[in-house]
This record gives C-alpha cells, sequence and structure tokens, in this order.
C-alpha cells in the first residue's frame, strides 16, 4: 500500500553518460548536459571498447591488423574526447573513461567504482538491429543498475527540464514511491508541473467466477477494483499537492506495458518515470514484462529506479 513519499535533497554529483558514438548517445549526452548545468555535477563519460570482431562478420573476407586493437583504442579516445568536448564547452566538468569488455557489465561496474548518482545512455545504436543493442546493453543496464537509469530514445530531442507532464506507473510499492521521489531529486519540474499516477490492474481468468455470469459482474469487479487501487493512491496524491504539483490519477485495466506506453504518448508527457525490482534470474524475467518493455517502446525518456537485491 502507498505511503507519503519522503522528498530528498541529496546532491547529484556524478552522471554517467554510456556513449558508443551514435546519434542517440548525442541526445543522451545532450539531457546529462542540462541536468549536469542544474545540479553543478561532473559528467562521466564511458565508452566501453569491443576489440573483438562481430559474429555476424564473415572472417575471412576481413583483414585484421596485428595492432587493430590499438588503432581502435586511440580512435575510440579520440572520438571519446571529441564528444566531451561538447560538455566542456557548454561548462561541465567531464572526465573521460575508456573501458574494455562486455558493455552492460562495464558501465554498471564503473557506475560503481566512480559512485555514479545516475546513469543515462541511449536505448538504440550503432546496430542495424534495432533490439539487438537494447537487449545487449540498454535492458540489461536497466535491470542490473544499483544507480537509477534515465535512457533516451531516438528522436528525444526536447530538453527534459523544466519537466511538464511526468507519468508514474505505480504498484503502491515502496521502491514505486522511492521512483517518484529520487525523480524530484534529479528533474525540475515546470511552473505547472503536472503528475499523471498510474495505476495498472488485470484480472485474473482465477477469479472471473466470483462475478457471475454475464457482463455485470465483470464490471462490477472492475469498478471494485479501480476504487481500491484509486484509494490507495490518496497519500501519494497529498504529499505530492503539498509540493505544489498538479496531480491527476488514472486507474486503467489492462497490459501494464502497454498502457504505459499509450498513455505517454497520448499525453505527450517529457518522462516517465517507474522502480523496478528484483536482481534474480527469475526476478529479471519478471522486470522483462513490464520495465523493459517500457523502456524499449516508449516515446519519451524513461527513468528507472532499482530496488536492489542484497
Amino acid at each position: 500500500m502507498a505511503t507519503a513519499i519522503e522528498f530528498v535533497c541529496d546532491p547529484v554529483e556524478v552522471i554517467l553518460v554510456a556513449t558508443d558514438f551514435s546519434e542517440t548517445s548525442s541526445l543522451a549526452l545532450d539531457r546529462a548536459i542540462e541536468l549536469a548545468l542544474r545540479h553543478e555535477s561532473e559528467i562521466a563519460l564511458v565508452h566501453v571498447m569491443q576489440p573483438d570482431l562481430p559474429p555476424l562478420a564473415a572472417p575471412e573476407m576481413i583483414v585484421v591488423p596485428p595492432d587493430y586493437e590499438d588503432i581502435l583504442r586511440k580512435a575510440c579516445s579520440e572520438a571519446l574526447t571529441h564528444a566531451a568536448e561538447r560538455a566542456r564547452i557548454a561548462g561541465v566538468s567531464v572526465r573521460e573513461i575508456l573501458e574494455r569488455g562486455r558493455p552492460a557489465n562495464r558501465i554498471t561496474a564503473c557506475a560503481d567504482a566512480i559512485e555514479a548518482d545516475l546513469i543515462m545512455l541511449g536505448t538504440r545504436g550503432n546496430t542495424g538491429f534495432k533490439h539487438l543493442l537494447l537487449g545487449a546493453v540498454a535492458e540489461e543496464v536497466v535491470r542490473t543498475a544499483r544507480q537509477p537509469v534515465l535512457t533516451v530514445h531516438p528522436g528525444d530531442e526536447r530538453p527534459i527540464e523544466p519537466v511538464q507532464r511526468l507519468l508514474f506507473p505505480t504498484d503502491f510499492s515502496p521502491v514505486a514511491d522511492q521512483a517518484l521521489a529520487v525523480a524530484m531529486r534529479f528533474l525540475a519540474g515546470g511552473d505547472a508541473a503536472h503528475i499523471i499516477l498510474l495505476h495498472t490492474f488485470q484480472i485474473s481468468p482465477t477469479v472471473m467466477p466470483l462475478a457471475g455470469f454475464g457482463s455485470g459482474g465483470v464490471l462490477r469487479l472492475v469498478e471494485n477494483a479501480k476504487q481500491i487501487a484509486t484509494e490507495a493512491t490518496e497519500p501519494s496524491v497529498r504529499a505530492l499537492r503539498s509540493r505544489g504539483y498538479d496531480v491527476e490519477v488514472v486507474v486503467e485495466r489492462g497490459d501494464p506495458a502497454e498502457v504505459v506506453t499509450e498513455l505517454a504518448a497520448e499525453r505527450d508527457v517529457d518522462v516517465i518515470v517507474m522502480g523496478t525490482r528484483g536482481h534474480t534470474k527469475l526476478r529479471q524475467r519478471l522486470l522483462g514484462s513490464t520495465a523493459e518493455r517500457v523502456v524499449e517502446h516508449a516515446p519519451c525518456p524513461v527513468l528507472t529506479v532499482h530496488e536492489y537485491d542484497e
């Protein structure tokens, strides 16, 4: 059940931005610069080299020089410096970090090592297969990072701040409220910031017999579920309104990821904020059905806040 949200004002000192030098990564860096300027944060710009040739390549058709990795490292270093210069020109302190290995593993390990407050990355990059990079990097970072993760999609060119419309899907768990508190820490709201507090539900086939026969019984179950959910939002609504936010409660029946992404597009929201749970293999699979699907299909940036399993 929802509890009153506790808002914190901890400083945002380090923002890790992962880049593969794609257009989407460039958009993520633009959004990170905006946040860094407001919070007076440092940006840690990270690129993970993958010197191994991709498995789809035909080795017999590629001539690889003996110093291939050295050439790649030099090229990546130059590209990293070129990207970092944009942030420096904007007045943001930047450190460049070049890693080697599996991107998602190195990104999360680096975030832990430098004690980053936030990870930012694009959801698609330099690959002809849209889901290939997302599945290999962004989804894995979203489900395994200890830090909040802000993902940026192709076309997310407008500034995130000031936030005018924020979509907050909630299941009334502590991690959901924690996610919104983190969003309030990172994102500046506009003068008329509007928060859409969304709860989705599904009626299990196992309880359908309780409704009896005919459509009337099902409608009663739906209405009861909506009433219970609306009442459960009241503590969060009070906490938000006490801070001057305009709050709207939406309760919908349906697949959570589909409802979230469709509502985000319909309302033209600036950002989606959601809590995620799970670090075990089983929970990763459950997470994949909601947060990762939202991250993949959302029409706007998505801030995910993880409840990490100790």
